[in-house]
């Protein structure tokens, strides 16, 4: 018995010793060359150009650094405040051993030392590169350990913004005037809006497309009414297209919260009424209506709104009522450009001074030898429809006959 406890000591005191010796021959990862920034023409001044966002401000080239086992390798460049790195910012990663960097680049990390991202100054920076093991960003080896001083001066940035859509603003979906900021890069976008009676709007994280990032009152194309409560009003939001339509006697200016993680929103009133546009005289203060003879539909996002007049055609002479344009009908998704034409432009006044197709629907102009025909029916909200690209557009009210000829 003795014997064969003595025998399973033994073997397990081999077993040991055989895993200490495995554990001895995995190796250790230890840098045996920290590479070296080899070119660089970091300048010790630069004054950041947002007309040359895209520009490349400086740039560097460097030697891998080397460890006693194949690992996989990153970089990243990256600037701080201080010299000892306390805290970075990140400019840009590669997998590449150079980089040039842009002015957008730069001044997106230099804004992270600004007290606010809309108030600039000067500021003295270091820039380096580190390398980044199996994609881990912790932790590296600062490539050649070298720093470069740089002093920048950058351009102001801008909040992310939650576009206001609606009656505000003539339900122009290419507007940009009326919006809130998220001040605290937490999802929560506040501002004041100056808010009439019986207004109708609902909020857009894009510009341009009705149907893509829209938050609303539900998501049906619908407006909902809300009754204000002491002034305010606080409810759930979606991702949808339905509408706040507030009370006839509401005219205010308020303080507006839209959380887009918690799907909150809330009013509350908080003085007299004020247009908030951000460009006044494009908002609220607009004129009420635009006439002459405008072509209306993807061209110009189908608003009606007085300033949506990139479809605006040309009489050839006053009072001739022939009316002629040179546009870029771009694609509505399908290859297809639709429109249809308007003598007046005033806000959701659908019925007022159009001309559209026979058909009463959308009618396609075929092109024949260079060029498409077709006959408008004043009243008619049909619309027509050609294949994206740039025509030069004739318009004979007094014929009611339509011309489009592609322009190569």
């Amino acid at each position: 018995m003795k014997t064969k406890i003595l025998n399973i000591l033994m073997l397990l005191a081999v077993a040991i010793g055989f895993a200490a010796c495995n554990d001895d021959t995995e190796p250790v990862l230890s840098l045996t060359d920290a590479g070296n920034v080899t070119e660089q023409n970091i300048p010790s001044t630069l004054v950041l150009d947002k007309a040359n966002a895209s520009g490349v401000v400086f740039s560097l080239t460097w030697t891998a650094p080397e460890f006693n086992v194949k690992v996989a390798q990153n970089y990243r460049v990256e600037i701080s405040n201080s010299a000892d790195f306390a805290t970075t910012a990140s400019v840009a990663t590669t997998a590449a051993t150079t980089y040039s960097v842009t002015a957008d680049e730069l001044n997106t990390a230099v804004l992270e030392y600004m007290p606010s991202v809309e108030e600039v100054s000067p500021i003295d920076v270091f820039v380096r590169v580190r390398c980044e093991l199996n994609d881990d960003p912790a932790g590296g080896y600062v490539v050649g350990e070298q720093t470069f001083p740089v002093n920048v001066t950058p351009y102001p940035g801008e909040y992310p913004r939650l576009y206001v859509i609606g009656s505000i603003q003539g339900w122009n979906i290419s507007s940009s005037n009326y919006f809130l900021r998220d001040r605290e890069g937490n999802n929560v976008y506040t501002g004041e809006l100056g808010i009439p009676n019986g207004a109708q709007f609902r909020f857009y994280k894009e510009l341009g497309d009705w149907d893509k990032n829209s938050y609303g009152s539900q998501v049906e194309d619908a407006g909902v009414n809300i009754t204000l409560t002491d002034g305010a009003y606080s409810g759930a939001l979606v991702e949808g297209k339905g509408s706040w339509i507030f009370p006839a006697d509401c005219e205010g200016t308020y303080n507006v919260t839209v959380d887009l993680t918690n799907l909150t929103v809330s009013f509350e009133y908080a003085g007299e009424y004020r247009d908030t546009a951000e460009d006044p005289g494009t908002g609220g203060d607009e004129p009420a209506s635009a006439e002459g003879c405008f072509m209306v539909g993807n061209i110009n996002n189908w608003s009606l709104a007085p300033t949506a007049t990139e479809g605006q055609m040309t009489e050839s002479y006053e009072g001739s009522n022939v009316w002629s344009a040179t546009l870029n009908l771009p694609d509505s998704g399908n290859g297809y450009s639709y429109f249809r034409f308007y003598t007046k432009l005033e806000n959701d006044n659908w019925g007022d001074g159009t001309w559209g197709s026979t058909t009463g629907a959308d009618f396609e102009i075929t092109i024949t030898d260079g060029l498409g025909e077709a006959e408008v029916l004043e009243g008619s909200q049909g619309s027509f429809m050609v294949p994206t690209g740039t025509y030069e557009v004739s318009l004979d009210l007094n014929n009611s006959s339509l011309v489009v000829v592609p322009v190569e």
